[in-house]
């Protein structure tokens, strides 16, 4: 997109909220809060670039909750709640800019000065698009958008609740990978009896080969290191824990992973893991292709809801305390979950359920802001780099 083009049609709230900074008058001057974000971590890390506050891009116009009530419901219970200093910029339609701009007016006292703003768009991919044909044919959706103002480090991170074959191809279209990354992985964190366990691919590759599938394990690997595990512990995801099951690319992947363990140290790889298994907490990192763990991963929440609405029913007859029921809705409800990281990617984009709603909105948005203020990306590359060089 051209800068021009860009900069009209970013509008943002000034010292008055009722008042649109971003006018045609001044499309040719890039002083949206877009352009104002720092322009690489370098500059984020230093004393200038300190005060900068992080500038989060959310998409939800092509996710099943996109009509203007449920986006200002969100917008709300987001400034009311996260407490960490936080910018906004919220992809719209017309009719939807038109409510955000009544929902400046409300509750300007609720905002901080330019912590709000839009991108007023006029196409959305929807769930039922071609994610191939959607991202060439609409351009200036507000995903494509959203892809772009991220390589361009307009912002530092992009939440969607869209399409996710066409949230991955427009990664992949408009974002580099990594280095020695061939593909990017959707990778997410789920409770378990000791720390959490990172699990990846939930969704992003149905199909994979075992090169793939050592490449997720090696992403796995950095990820829990960046988050303070010294010596993270890898599963491959199988019918059962003999070298011999599964299929003939598992078979493979397992002899592949073999190779990141050495003799006078403690495994990495330990192996395969049945599904009984995995909230044991032996594991760090479970390794398997996007169709299962999409599959694994639904199945799992769709039982821990299950569980809670089953408890929250006959808390009356059933004998157990009120803080183990706040526990176990902190650990197994979805919503509590921030979503999954496009992982593999030179960017920080979280994806959630298509049907998330305010709350685990909330929680997606909490999550960049932690991957941004803990430098995600760089630490990422660090630890591959280090893995390579093992």
């Amino acid at each position: 997109m051209h800068e021009k083009t860009l900069n009209g049609r970013i509008t943002q709230r000034k010292k008055k909220m009722s008042q649109i900074a971003q006018t045609a008058e001044n499309q040719d001057s890039p002083t949206g809060c877009v352009h104002s974000v720092a322009t690489t971590e370098e500059e984020r890390l230093s004393p200038k670039g300190k005060s900068k506050i992080p500038l989060v891009g959310i998409d939800l116009l092509g996710g099943d909750n996109n009509h203007p009530e449920f986006i200002i419901e969100t917008l709300h219970g987001i400034f009311s709640k996260v407490r960490d200093p936080l910018r906004l910029l919220v992809f719209a339609t017309p009719d939807i800019r038109n409510c955000i701009e009544s929902f400046q007016e409300l509750h300007s006292g609720l905002l901080p000065t330019e912590s709000l703003c839009f991108f007023e768009v006029e196409e959305v991919i929807h769930m039922d698009d071609d994610p191939l044909l959607a991202i060439r044919r609409k351009k200036e959706a507000s995903m494509c958008v959203g892809m772009r103002l991220l390589k361009e480090k307009k912002i530092d991170a992009l939440v969607s609740t869209g399409n996710t074959g066409a949230l991955i191809a427009s990664a992949r279209m408009y974002l580099p990978l990594l280095e020695g990354i061939q593909r990017s992985a959707l990778i997410t964190l789920l409770p378990t009896k000791k720390s959490p366990i990172a699990v990846l691919d939930v969704g992003a590759n149905i199909e994979c080969m075992p090169e793939h599938l050592v490449q997720f394990a090696q992403m796995g690997l950095a990820y829990q290191k960046s988050r303070g595990i010294l010596n993270p512990r890898i599963g491959l995801l199988n019918i059962g824990t003999e070298e011999k099951k599964g299929r003939g690319d598992l078979r493979e992947t397992y002899k592949l992973l073999q190779k990141f363990n050495s003799p006078n140290e403690a495994p990495v790889f330990i192996g395969n893991v049945e599904g009984k298994e995995i909230f044991s907490g032996n594991v760090d990192v479970l390794v398997t292709d996007g169709f299962t763990g999409n599959v694994f991963l639904k199945t799992s929440e769709g039982i821990s809801s299950f569980i809670l609405e089953t408890l929250h029913e006959n808390q009356a007859i059933l004998p157990f305390s009120k803080p183990l029921l706040s526990r176990l809705e902190k650990e197994l409800y979805s919503a509590e979950s921030p979503g999954a990281i496009l992982c593999g990617t030179d960017g920080i984009i979280m994806k959630c359920h298509g049907d998330a709603n305010p709350e685990a909105l909330m929680s997606g948005v909490q999550g960049a802001l932690r991957l941004i203020n803990g430098r995600f990306i760089a630490k990422m590359k660090e630890q591959l780099a280090n893995l390579s060089r093992d």
